[in-house]
C-alpha cells in the first residue's frame, strides 16, 4: 500500500491544523471558486495513500478542478507520518472531529462523502461503517475493505460507492491478501449490504488510450430504492493508481481511458440534489462535466431523459437518451450547447471544448 510521489509546487489551499487527543493534526482547505459564504456546499473528505501526504493527493487526484465545478468544499487531511492507522479509532476520531470544524468554519450542508487512494480508500470504508455523521455517498481507488471491518461494520443505511481497482495492483492486489478479501467479495459486500440486485448493468468502455497498457469494465449494482447503488470500475492490467491523474507513478498502468475524479464528483453530486445548479423546484439530478472538456463529457441524468448537443450556431450533432459517458473527441473545440430533457423540464448548459 505504499504510495509515494513527488509534484510540483504552487497548488493553492489553505492550511489548517487542529488538536486531537493532545496531538495536532494538519489538513488542507479547498474552496470552489464561487465561495463567498452566502450559499453552503457539499463536503468532500479526500485522503492520500501511505507514505504520500495532503498536498500530493490534492495533485495528484486533481479533484480541486471537479470541486470548482461541481461547487464542494475538499478537505485533505494529514495522515501521522504518512500512515493512517490500521488499529484503534484515532484518525476516525480526528476526521469526525475535523468535519464539525470544517462545518462550524466554513457554510458546509448535510451531504458528506469520502475518497482516497490506497490507504485512504482502507480509511474510506472505516469511516463510513464508524464515523458518528451521515454519510452521503463513498468513492474508494486501489483501495480495499478489511474482512475484519465486514464482519463488524454497523452501518445501518444504505451508501452508494463507486470503487475503481486494477486487476495487476501489486500493492492492495485484486485478488486479496490477508485479512483483506478479494476485490470482488468487497463489492459483492455492499452489494448485499445495500440490497441492490445481483445482476449488474455492465458495459466495456471504450479503449480511448490505447497506449495506457489497460482497459475498463464498468458494473453497476442497483437496487429499488435511492442510495442503494454500487459502481464498480474494473481496470484490466491496471496498476495501483489513480485513473486520469496528471503523471504516471512506477506502480503499474495508470489508466488514461477515463478520470476518476470527474467520475467521483459526478457520482458525489448525483447524491446530493442540494448541490444542483437547476429549477429550485426540480429535485431530480442532472448535470454534465467536465467543463471544459478534451474529449469526454458524463451526462448525469434519469434513464428516461433525453439529450442534444448543438454548437454555437444551432446545428444539431448528438441526440438520444441519456448516456452516462459521450464520446466528443470527433467535435472541433469551440462552445456547445446540452439540452437535456426530463419530464416538462429542459436542462441547459454551456460547454466549452478546448
Amino acid at each position: 500500500m505504499v504510495f509515494l510521489l513527488f509534484v510540483l509546487n504552487g497548488i493553492q489551499a489553505q492550511k489548517d491544523s487542529i488538536a486531537v487527543k493532545g496531538v495536532w493534526r494538519t489538513f488542507l482547505v479547498h474552496l470552489p471558486k464561487n465561495y463567498n459564504g452566502s450559499q453552503s456546499h457539499p463536503l468532500v473528505v479526500n485522503m492520500h495513500g501511505l507514505n504520500s501526504n495532503a498536498e500530493q493527493q490534492q495533485y495528484y487526484s486533481q479533484f480541486d478542478k471537479v470541486a470548482d465545478t461541481s461547487d464542494f468544499i475538499v478537505v485533505y487531511p494529514n495522515a501521522i507520518n504518512g500512515s493512517w492507522a490500521s488499529f484503534g479509532n484515532d484518525d476516525v476520531d480526528f476526521i469526525s472531529i475535523l468535519i464539525d470544524v470544517m462545518k462550524s468554519k466554513y457554510e458546509v450542508n448535510d451531504c458528506l462523502f469520502f475518497t482516497g487512494m490506497s490507504q485512504g480508500g482502507f480509511l474510506s470504508y472505516k469511516l463510513a461503517c464508524m464515523v458518528p455523521q451521515k454519510v452521503t455517498a463513498i468513492a474508494v481507488v486501489s483501495g480495499n475493505m478489511s474482512t475484519n471491518l465486514q464482519n463488524n461494520c454497523s452501518l445501518n443505511y444504505a451508501l452508494p460507492i463507486v470503487h475503481f481497482h486494477g486487476t495487476a495492483d501489486e500493492l492492495v492486489p485484486y485478488n486479496g491478501s490477508l485479512g483483506i478479501s478479494m476485490v470482488e467479495k468487497t463489492i459483492d459486500w455492499w452489494v448485499e449490504h445495500n440490497q441492490c440486485v445481483a445482476l449488474p448493468i455492465y458495459s466495456k468502455l471504450s479503449d480511448i488510450n490505447s497506449n495506457d497498457g489497460s482497459t475498463v469494465e464498468r458494473n453497476v449494482y442497483f437496487g429499488n430504492k435511492n442510495g442503494q447503488e454500487v459502481a464498480f470500475y474494473k481496470i484490466t492490467n491496471g496498476g495501483h493508481t489513480w485513473p486520469g491523474a496528471p503523471i504516471d507513478i512506477p506502480f503499474g498502468n495508470t489508466n488514461k481511458d477515463i478520470n476518476a475524479s470527474y467520475i467521483i464528483g459526478g457520482f458525489f453530486k448525483k447524491y446530493c440534489k442540494s448541490s444542483v445548479a437547476t429549477n429550485e423546484s426540480y429535485s431530480v439530478v442532472i448535470d454534465a462535466f467536465p467543463n471544459p472538456f478534451s474529449s469526454h463529457i458524463s451526462i448525469l441524468a434519469p434513464d428516461d431523459a433525453t439529450f442534444t448537443l448543438y454548437n454555437a450556431f444551432g446545428q444539431k450533432f448528438y441526440e438520444g437518451n441519456a448516456v452516462n459517458e459521450l464520446d466528443l473527441s470527433g467535435l472541433s473545440n469551440g462552445m456547445y450547447i446540452l439540452n437535456v430533457k426530463h419530464d416538462s423540464m429542459v436542462y441547459t448548459k454551456k460547454l466549452m471544448k478546448l
